[in-house]
């Protein structure tokens, strides 16, 4: 019992450490998916703010058509500009992005872990489930064995009842006899008085043959009788192995102390058992009732545990999974910015094999090559400014007619220069 109880205390504990050590992982989760929200609210604000800028810009290098030339170049400085910041803040983007990997992946170990010390916590309730149903086992065997105890306790009780009944039925003819022998010893002593004063000497020597017929007759029948009982003696004496008389008296009295001693004895030994079976009857049903009650008091609070983690395990999962949805959220809209990063280094495609040669003929755009792509889009930027070159005459006669707005195509220059 010593043994259930320690174990039943290291359970309690391992379990209150466990729900601590969920508590604190909780709140952590909590915490983390609190930051991630908002580091994916922020990062969502920022990609549409990237791609309003993506908008802006192809809106504006649509219109550098139709724009002076003065103009033109503010204009491509301002998509200089435009790109280095899209440039910073793609980067930004990714290293968010990272983050959130990062996070995503500490969540998960997490998790994993929580779901590890769920495997140790059911094993440790299998050991303690398997400890209770041996205890139960040992107490069942306990059961039978006082049973049993009691069951010879009970025929013993009985062969007990028997013998005393038997020594006090002994008891009772020894008695019965003892009197009868005192009963005809004092009647013959009565008749010796009787006869010695009724047997004087008479004068008629007829009467007194009779009386001595009488008395010869009393004589051989008291011989007779009192060989009888010198028999019972001898039998008594051979019977308890006594040859002397007054040793025999002794004896048999003092084995009748003995017998009433003993029969006390039982008596008191027999209230004792009673009484001791109703303390030991009274001890076992309240043990049971405690016992009762304590696994009825475990097996609730275990239940109510195993149910709370269980429930809180549903809740992780379920915030884990709504952090993937966002997570995947997050990724179809930077595939979305990283797909209008690609239609910008279609627009000003050219000459490919440098970058094909950098990417293994890999033209994929992907988070991890698009610093490549803007590079090489900065690059073209740059080319394409410096190599703006309109020659004088040309632009005055665009600019003498008065119906033609002079336009500048940098796809076909760069188509041109490539």
């Amino acid at each position: 019992m010593n043994n259930h109880a320690d174990v039943d205390q290291l359970a309690d504990a391992e379990l209150q450490r466990l729900h601590r050590q969920l508590r604190s992982l909780q709140l952590e989760l909590r915490s983390l998916l609190d930051n991630k929200t908002k580091q994916l609210k922020k990062q969502n604000q920022i990609i549409t703010v990237l791609q309003l800028e993506h908008q802006t810009l192809k809106c504006e290098i649509n219109t550098l058509e139709r724009v002076p030339d003065s103009c033109y170049k503010d204009t491509i400085h301002k998509v200089q500009k435009s790109v280095v910041k899209l440039e910073n803040r793609l980067d930004v983007v990714n290293k968010k992005c990272s983050d959130v990997l990062t996070e995503n992946s500490k969540l998960r170990h997490s998790i994993d872990h929580m779901l590890q010390d769920r495997a140790n916590f059911n094993e440790m309730w299998q050991s303690m489930v398997t400890q209770f149903n041996d205890g139960k086992k040992y107490i069942m065997e306990l059961i039978d064995q006082s049973t049993l105890a009691y069951d010879q306790r009970e025929e013993l009780y009985n062969k007990l009842q028997v013998l005393k009944d038997r020594n006090e039925n002994d008891k009772i003819m020894h008695i019965q006899e003892m009197r009868e022998m005192q009963r005809r010893l004092e009647h013959d002593a009565k008749l010796q008085k009787f006869y010695d004063i009724k047997c004087k000497k008479r004068l008629n020597l007829e009467m007194e043959h009779r009386e001595m017929d009488k008395k010869l007759a009393k004589k051989e029948a008291f011989e007779k009788q009192l060989n009888e009982y010198n028999e019972i003696i001898d039998k008594m004496k051979k019977l308890y192995e006594e040859p002397d008389t007054s040793r025999l008296i002794a004896q048999f009295r003092r084995q009748e102390d003995e017998n009433f001693a003993l029969f006390n004895y039982v008596n008191e030994l027999s209230h004792e058992v009673e009484v001791l079976n109703d303390v030991t009857q009274e001890l076992n049903d309240e043990i049971e009732r405690q016992q009762a009650e304590l696994l009825e008091k475990e097996l609730k609070q275990k239940t109510e545990a195993l149910d709370y983690l269980t429930e809180e395990l549903q809740n992780a999962e379920i915030s884990n999974n709504e952090a993937k949805h966002k997570l995947d959220s997050l990724d179809t809209r930077l595939q979305l910015l990283l797909s209008g990063i690609g239609d910008i280094f279609k627009e000003l495609s050219g000459e490919d094999a440098p970058i094909l040669n950098v990417l293994s003929f890999n033209t994929l755009l992907t988070a991890h090559n698009v610093k490549l792509f803007i590079g090489v889009i900065e690059r073209r930027t740059n080319i394409c400014i410096s190599n703006i070159n309109i020659e004088e005459d040309l632009s005055n006669k665009i600019l003498a007619k008065k119906d033609r707005i002079p336009k500048f195509n940098v796809k076909d220059n760069v188509k041109q220069r490539y």
